[in-house]
């Protein structure tokens, strides 16, 4: 289902944002409501590529542990996971 707001199109899908989503970063912070930054990043690798297939975009959502970035770390997840050797997205 297409929506606009502000001036920016956007599209609802039924499809879940993370099939397995992590419970715990793996410096043990728990993930939970207030504790994640939740994204996107879009992405042309070869998993992208196949969720994209299946229809979830061609891309990664990703979530990051806050309490991590408070303490100077980046821990980041991505789903589907990222295939660091492919290319950026253009």
């Amino acid at each position: 289902m297409s929506h606009t707001h502000r001036g920016h199109a956007y599209t609802v899908t039924d499809v879940p944002l993370f099939e397995r989503q992590p419970g715990w970063c793996p410096r043990g912070h728990e993930l939970g409501p207030g504790s994640v930054l939740i994204s996107w990043t879009p992405c042309v690798c070869g998993p992208a590529q196949e969720a994209a297939e299946h229809g979830r975009g061609l891309g990664h959502a990703t979530l990051r542990c806050r309490v991590c970035d408070d303490q100077g770390h980046e821990t980041v997840y991505y789903e589907p996971a990222h295939d660091v050797t492919a290319p950026p997205a253009r």
